[in-house]
């Protein structure tokens, strides 16, 4: 008689909680009234989503940023826009190149803080404040875009978080949390005279 071995699967632990520093976690009232204004800003983008006319660009991407600007606001998260020391050019259509270590708080704060005319913007916009049907079909932009290189990350007023928070409940403890959105020069050489 043979023995087989028992085979166990292996299943993964569970992230641990966050536990926020007392020094950085938000007072209980804060928290509540956080909570109450993320679900009364949600609530609002949903309902002006349903009402959005279908064939219009233009207000279709002003409400994705309104409603990005809205979500963020009641969350209580700034946005810290750092300027490239060289500004992107204007002339030329953009490409973005991002580096988001802030998960989808960093594509809420990317939406507010870069050219709606970008390529790649659209594509973020869709995937997270979806609006009906995505209007456009292929990003804009050609073999003539400058790659324009874009880094978000998280931290808060007195400076960076050992873990960052994932979870709207870990969101919404955090007193005085940052997103920065540093718009870095465009990519060299990349930007010649036309």
């Amino acid at each position: 008689m043979t023995t087989a071995s028992l085979h166990v699967p292996v299943i993964p632990r569970p992230r641990r909680p966050v536990r926020t520093p007392a020094a950085v976690q938000a007072h209980p009232a804060t928290q509540q009234r956080r909570r109450l204004h993320y679900a009364a800003a949600l609530a609002g983008a949903r309902m002006r989503a349903s009402l959005l006319p279908g064939a219009s660009v233009r207000r279709r991407q002003a409400f994705q940023v309104c409603s990005a600007a809205r979500l963020l606001t009641a969350l209580g998260i700034r946005v810290d826009v750092v300027q490239p020391g060289i500004p992107w050019p204007r002339h030329r259509t953009h490409r973005l190149d991002v580096t988001n270590d802030a998960g989808l708080l960093g594509d809420l704060a990317l939406l507010t803080a870069v050219p709606r005319t970008a390529a790649g913007w659209a594509t973020v916009a869709d995937r997270v404040l979806p609006a009906g049907a995505s209007l456009r079909t292929t990003e804009p932009g050609s073999g003539d875009a400058v790659v324009c290189p874009v880094t978000i990350t998280n931290r808060t007023a007195d400076g960076p978080l050992s873990m960052p928070p994932r979870t709207p409940a870990e969101v919404i403890a955090v007193a005085g949390l940052v997103i920065e959105v540093r718009l870095l020069p465009a990519a060299e050489g990349a930007d010649r005279a036309a």
